[in-house]
């Protein structure tokens, strides 16, 4: 059951300073070049509270874009043959994520930690302490409202702070997270009847500004069909750059390879974030590529995020926080696609 608290807005900084004193803190920050990004925070009031929903996903944070997974000196070098794992068993908590990645993390959790479960994610996972922010403000391109996945939660989060102007109301819903908050109770109040009502209109206010509602599972519908001709996805896929940015820029994309790598006197094996949308990701045995075709991968990417994924991991593949839109040169996104997939739908007899 979750609890509830109300912070002052001058704690804020003292909490998080006391936090980092047993765990490493990530938050967004600004970088070199004016952009924000998710990194180890130094400076405490250099977090960027007020930033937009669109950072790089936390997710590599947990699957990172490179990560070595061992290292084997080789006997010539040393008396014997040693194998070292590399895993990162680094505690940290990372905060301001937005409710939308908190929803992929649990598609993420049932891909890596269901069935066969990946050591590497799952060192990360078990040591890592979300802290998320509501979205008073969401961004243009986000439609998380019509998936359910934002703009704030009900449950499944560690922790999960919503900004009442000159108070933060408080979730904690995780073992881990009612543990960060209780070390240091001293900071915190019980909330008040005013506080529940400040937090309602700041939800509904949240819901009212959205530009975007999209209805993923009409979509799914209309592709199950079968009604949708191959030249839609070849219209689609001749203004791909095959940049990969949509796919490296998603929360909820998995796909990686793993190659080693030879040093004098040791090999590492490394893990390499890869994509679908890449000509060679398939490549087979005296080097057939089965989706040589462009066309090919991007019908592919779509049946995965919306026929495949609903039906292993029982959500869609996507979380509508909308950087895919923001990310594509070429303005192919789930938001855009989706809208054209209605607009055939309801044009009689042109599917």
């Amino acid at each position: 059951m979750k609890e509830e608290f109300i912070l002052n807005k001058n704690h804020l900084s003292y909490w998080l300073r006391q936090i980092r004193k047993n765990r490493e803190l990530i938050g967004p920050m600004i970088n070199g070049g004016n952009d924000i990004v998710f990194k180890s925070v130094e400076k405490i009031h250099e977090i960027a509270l007020n930033c937009t929903a669109s950072l790089p996903s936390p997710k590599e944070f947990l699957f990172p874009q490179y990560e070595p997974m061992l290292k084997m000196h080789h006997p010539s070098s040393i008396n014997r043959q040693e194998i070292i794992d590399l895993s990162d068993k680094t505690k940290r908590v990372i905060f301001g994520v937005r409710s939308c990645d908190i929803s992929a993390l649990a598609l993420l959790d049932k891909f890596y930690l269901e069935g066969y479960k990946d050591p590497y994610y799952s060192e990360r996972r078990k040591n890592t302490i979300f802290i998320s922010i509501v979205c008073n403000n969401p961004d243009p391109t986000c439609f998380c409202i019509g998936l359910k996945t934002g703009p704030y939660l009900e449950n499944g989060f560690d922790i999960q702070i919503t900004d009442l102007g000159d108070r933060y109301f408080l979730q904690a819903d995780s073992q881990e997270g009612k543990k960060a908050v209780r070390s240091m109770s001293f900071l915190f109040s019980r909330p008040k009847k005013a506080d529940y009502e400040d937090q309602y209109e700041v939800f509904l206010s949240s819901k009212a500004r959205f530009h975007k509602r999209i209805n993923l599972e009409g979509i799914r519908q209309i592709i199950l069909s079968g009604k949708i001709r191959d030249d839609f996805w070849q219209h689609v896929s001749e203004r791909c750059f095959e940049c990969g940015g949509c796919v490296y820029e998603c929360p909820l994309c998995t796909c990686f390879t793993v190659i080693d790598r030879q040093y004098s006197g040791s090999t590492e094996r490394i893990r390499l974030w890869d994509t679908c949308m890449f000509k060679g990701f398939t490549r087979m045995t005296g080097g057939v590529l089965p989706n040589e075709k462009m066309v090919k991968r991007t019908k592919r990417w779509y049946y995965h995020k919306l026929i495949y994924y609903p039906e292993t991991l029982g959500s869609f593949g996507c979380v509508g926080c909308g950087r895919c839109t923001i990310t594509c040169p070429g303005k192919i996104d789930m938001a855009s696609t989706a809208a054209k997939l209605k607009s055939l739908a309801i044009i009689d007899g042109e599917l």
